[in-house]
């Protein structure tokens, strides 16, 4: 029987296809077999530990106003949260909780009451930071006018801050670096390596307070425009940098990330007896973060810095917002056994139907 034409040209096309398929199979599941032994090199994971430790962290909201020589800054009286690490089931889990400050403290800066959360997903190459932030008091201080360590500063109970938003940042290297060794050592870096970084963020920066937050002395200077009781701050930036971990006798580390980039900025604001004005702009963004410290098979600590911060000018005056934590920490390293050997994405696995 003759064939139909074309025939064997759509065999020698479905073989040629099929072929380039398993192909490019092949060289995907080999270049994965060479990223995993690259990575074994580099990194050093603990697959079959749980651990847990104790966190000490300094974390605010705070803002200033600036034009020229002339700074006010605001911040909460809430400085030290403190709480646990736990990371079990395949999961990393931090939960702090603020800490009061003394009298003495409160006589000085004033009281500050604060909800703080945040949530932080590490993966081989890429990190996700979600928060809430809601401070309510603040204290101002002015650059030109220092005052002792003992003086009461202005005290503004009535300001309240909300900061809500999502940083994000990618590594590229992820054969050699890893970011989770130096931030919450789920992992430990054996040898010197970095990477170039892609760091995100979308952030709302509200404020609100029952007066205008400056004085009419400073109005001159900073502008009368400028004096406002509402304010909201949208940002959303996109910044390349990059990061590097040091590495010293496979266990101690210094560990650096730096991104710059610019950041679209919508801002409102209004004083007490004026509409709403907005503005929008494009203005920098900075994501730093420093670490240090001893991460070794069972036992590590360490110590980690980082600051996120936003500027935009309106007014003819520089608003800033940041939000920045100091963080100890120190842990231990069990050997996983009975249950503690699962892993939460267990559940979701289709169960075999042998």
């Amino acid at each position: 029987m003759e064939s139909k034409p074309g025939a064997h040209r759509l065999v020698i096309g479905c073989f040629a296809f099929f072929s380039l398929l398993s192909q490019h199979t092949l060289a995907q599941k080999g270049k994965r077999e060479l990223d995993s032994l690259s990575r074994t090199m580099y990194v050093e994971q603990f697959k079959s530990y749980f651990f847990v430790w104790p966190v000490l962290k300094q974390r605010n909201t705070s803002f200033f106003f600036k034009n020229g020589n002339t700074k006010l800054s605001y911040a909460p009286n809430v400085n030290y949260h403190l709480g646990a690490g736990f990371f079990v089931f395949g999961l990393g889990v931090q939960i702090v909780f603020p800490l009061s400050p003394s009298s003495q403290s409160e006589k000085i800066y004033g009281h500050s009451s604060a909800v703080d959360i945040q949530a932080n997903v590490l993966g081989k190459n890429w990190g996700v930071d979600l928060f809430t932030q809601n401070y309510r008091g603040y204290y101002l201080e002015d650059n030109n006018k220092p005052l002792g360590k003992d003086i009461p500063r202005i005290q503004r109970p009535d300001i309240t801050t909300w900061n809500n938003g999502v940083n994000g940042i990618y590594f590229f290297n992820k054969r050699r670096y890893s970011m989770r060794s130096t931030y919450n050592y789920y992992e430990r870096q054996l040898r010197s390596a970095g990477s170039f970084i892609i760091s995100g963020n979308f952030n709302i920066f509200s404020m609100r307070a029952d007066s205008l937050l400056f004085s009419s002395s400073y109005q001159p200077v900073l502008g009368y425009a400028a004096n406002v009781n509402k304010m909201d701050y949208t940002t959303v930036s996109v910044a390349p940098g990059y990061a590097y971990t040091f590495v010293i006798r496979k266990s101690y580390f210094i560990g650096m990330a730096a991104a710059v980039g610019p950041a679209f900025n919508w801002l409102r604001y209004s004083s007490s007896n004026e509409v709403w004005k907005s503005i929008a702009g494009i203005n920098s963004y900075l994501d730093l973060r420093l670490s240090t410290g001893y991460n070794s098979e069972h036992f590590f600590i360490g110590i980690a810095y980082s600051i996120q911060t936003r500027d935009i000018l309106y007014e003819g005056i520089l608003f800033s917002s940041s939000n920045g934590s100091f963080k100890f920490a120190t842990g231990y390293r069990f050997k996983e056994v009975g249950i503690l050997k699962r892993r939460a994405y267990d559940i979701f696995r289709p169960k075999s139907s042998l």
